[in-house]
């Protein structure tokens, strides 16, 4: 028998926000209006709009190379790293000045790479898809051969004479700065409701980073001694349906993890079998877990160190439905699978403590599952992953975080539940973050 450790009521810290400010609105409609501008004249006069932002990206190199070494004249041998990126930025502002062609070449190579390594990651997919049984979808395979085919063009043809790169860059600026303006407009919409359709993401590194950089916001806060209130975990409200974000302290972690909780029992997926770990561990075997979310969220801040933003979404009976309909099937197809901890039946960890679903089955009685068939059967990071597995039950009840790329991870759906909580009529009734205090020391 294993053997939880957790005392009852264990405070954790808990965060609440507030929705969008009048400048916060101000300044997302003037990002709206620069990305405008910037899509419509990339798409409409790409030599002239690239030269501009060249002047504008030069001239800013320019400033901050010779604010960082006035500051480092200022201060002398405290600030000797300013005085390096100083010297670094202005070089960088003259090569650039001398070669206007180069951030052409880099940003058409550096397209090409990425064009091709989304190719690569929806061809696996759709080979793992076919090994396990799973229709694969006309629509994956004609973006994976369209994706290979830009990534030949832009390796293989000067394109630059027709700007038709930055063209490409006008185009999604302008759908980015259309789905802002939406997202502006419904904030206060009384007949806004959920529904399926296609979510412009921002661009994948940035997504990838904006929950560790809310994780740093925090940390300021407690850096400059903002405190807060610690209080029990309670579940008396009608929401049964929470999403939640976590954002690790170091390495891969930071890119985060995805899971959900329902009826107040956390599901999360994940390559959790280290034996069936391949490919630096990007692919093996799909399994999850169950365990209360009050145990969980505790040993996830207190022992595992991660902050968590949770998004509390009301659902209609219809939609319970729907979520039930879906667990059914994903437990249907399910067995249950047990860590070294629970084979060898020991109440302790010992040379254990290294292995995840080890410590979190010892802390918390977590049991773990493997699927038979379908979907989610193979792990893939960049396909079928954690986020994916919980977007199938968001998804059912109209989320709308569905990517042409084929790589959907927690920084793009935590952009989109953060908009979505803005909203005055959104589903998304509260938001909290959890973070355990000791850990956040400023960064």
């Amino acid at each position: 028998m294993s053997k939880r450790i957790l005392p009852e009521n264990t405070p954790l810290k808990n965060i609440n926000w507030h929705s969008m400010d009048a400048w916060e609105k101000i300044g997302s409609w003037l990002m709206i209006v620069v990305l405008g501008i910037v899509g419509i004249g990339s798409l409409f006069a790409p030599e002239k709009s690239y030269h501009r932002i060249l002047f504008v990206f030069v001239a800013l190199l320019l400033v901050y190379g010779c604010y960082l070494l006035f500051i480092y004249l200022m201060h002398g041998r405290t600030r000797k790293t300013d005085g390096l990126y100083g010297v670094l930025a202005i070089v960088l502002a003259a090569v650039l000045t001398f070669n206007e062609q180069l951030p052409k070449q880099l940003v058409q190579a550096l397209f090409g790479f990425y064009c091709l390594g989304i190719s690569i990651v929806m061809t696996v997919q759709i080979l793992i898809h076919l090994e396990d049984g799973v229709k694969v979808r006309v629509t994956n395979v004609l973006f994976a051969l369209s994706y290979a085919v830009l990534a030949i063009v832009l390796f293989t043809m000067d394109l630059f004479g027709s700007g038709f790169l930055i063209r490409l860059f006008g185009i999604y600026f302008l759908l980015l700065a259309i789905r802002m303006a939406l997202t502006m407009f419904d904030l206060n919409s009384a007949s806004y409701r959920w529904k399926r359709g296609f979510y412009v993401s921002l661009p994948i590194v940035l997504a990838t980073i904006l929950p560790d950089f809310a994780v740093r916001k925090i940390n300021e806060k407690f850096r400059v001694g903002q405190s807060y209130e610690l209080e029990s975990i309670k579940r008396d409200d009608p929401v049964k349906l929470r999403a939640m974000v976590h954002i690790g302290p170091e390495g891969f972690q930071k890119i985060g993890h995805f899971s959900f909780s329902w009826k107040g029992m956390v599901y999360s997926y994940g390559n959790y079998d280290a034996k069936s770990e391949r490919f630096f561990t990007m692919l093996g075997d799909g399994v999850y877990f169950t365990v209360p979310d009050d145990v969980y969220l505790d040993n996830i801040v207190r022992h595992e160190h991660n902050t968590i933003f949770e998004y509390s979404i009301l659902t209609t009976p219809e939609q319970d439905e729907k979520i039930e309909a879906c667990l059914k099937d994903l437990k249907d197809r399910s067995y249950r699978w047990y860590c070294d901890l629970e084979k060898k039946q020991g109440n302790e960890l010992g040379d254990l403590e290294s292995d995840y679903p080890c410590r979190l089955h010892y802390r918390t009685g977590a049991k773990f599952y493997k699927l038979r068939r379908g979907p989610f059967k193979t792990y893939w990071a960049a396909g079928d992953n954690c986020v994916l597995f919980s977007e199938v039950i968001l998804g059912s009840i109209g989320a709308d975080v569905l990517s042409l790329r084929g790589i959907i991870t927690p920084g793009a759906y935590y952009d989109y539940l953060e908009n979505e909580y803005a909203k005055e009529n959104s589903p998304i009734i509260e938001r909290r973050v959890y973070a355990e205090a000791a850990n956040h020391k400023g960064i």
